[in-house]
């Protein structure tokens, strides 16, 4: 496992310095800019400063830039790493080399791992600066639990993987990868408590949210960050992390297995 994750976390190096797209980069940086910058602007001169009085009671705060800022920072990863995984096979069978690589004995865990890992030397880079441009429109940084912080985020990006496999499995089965991420990350925008309480949105659609990493991932890294809280104090969230990790993973896993075999089946057979 260890080879194929040393041979593929060096392949996508060499690509993202040669041949990477920075108009990716840039773009999911603006991403989280124009939410940072939409939220002051409608704070500031739409809502004048002033806040409905259920958002404190759902959101468990009156600082609404930092809530929003937060949400659109931990957004931001989400998407970025869900599309560096997801989009991994797939993206081998457009550029033609997804049998050379079926038909090699490497572990497939080392192969995901090594994308992961690559790509989440770009992620940091991304995840600071939008941190640092948040820090200027109202994000706190007074009370951070910094421990609290990295056991959150490092379970954060696990659930994320595990969820990015499944999302891996779609794109293939659908042999599809813009409708089928950019739908996951609309309704996650709506439903995971990125720009506003879950709560305000019908109860009906509430399971959709807590089906998704991002909520409790929000939620967590919000009382760990800005309000400094323990970890026991999210310990409810840690534990919805890490029950959709066990959903997530084995059917990620499974299905695609079973997706790399159709794709090679219907694609060179």
């Amino acid at each position: 496992m260890w080879l194929t994750f040393r041979a593929t976390f060096i392949r996508n190096l060499i690509t993202m310095k040669r041949a990477y797209p920075w108009s990716f980069f840039i773009g999911h940086i603006l991403n989280g800019v124009y939410l940072t910058l939409f939220a002051y602007l409608t704070y500031h001169y739409v809502f004048d400063g002033s806040l409905d009085s259920r958002f404190q009671q759902y959101a468990d705060t009156g600082n609404y830039l930092s809530y929003v800022i937060s949400g659109a920072l931990l957004y931001t990863f989400s998407v970025s790493l869900l599309m560096i995984v997801s989009r991994a096979i797939i993206s081998e069978l457009r550029e033609g080399t997804l049998e050379a690589l079926l038909l090699t004995p490497s572990s497939r865990k080392g192969y995901f791992l090594g994308y992961l890992s690559q790509g989440f030397m770009r992620l940091s880079l991304e995840f600071v600066i939008v941190l640092i441009i948040g820090g200027f429109f109202g994000l706190t940084f007074s009370n951070v639990n910094i421990i609290g912080t990295l056991v959150v985020l490092l379970v954060f990006i696990v659930s994320l993987f595990a969820q990015a496999l499944v999302l891996g499995g779609f794109m293939l089965y659908f042999r599809d990868t813009y409708l089928t991420q950019n739908t996951l990350f609309m309704v996650m925008g709506l439903v995971c408590s990125v720009t506003f309480p879950i709560e305000y949105l019908p109860n009906q659609i509430h399971w959709i949210g807590q089906i998704m990493p991002l909520t409790h991932g929000t939620d967590a890294f919000r009382q760990v960050f800005i309000e400094g809280a323990s970890l026991s104090t999210v310990g409810t969230s840690l534990i919805w992390l890490l029950g959709l990790i066990a959903i997530y993973f084995p059917i990620g896993t499974i299905m695609m297995q079973k997706m790399e075999r159709h794709v090679l089946e219907k694609h060179f057979g």
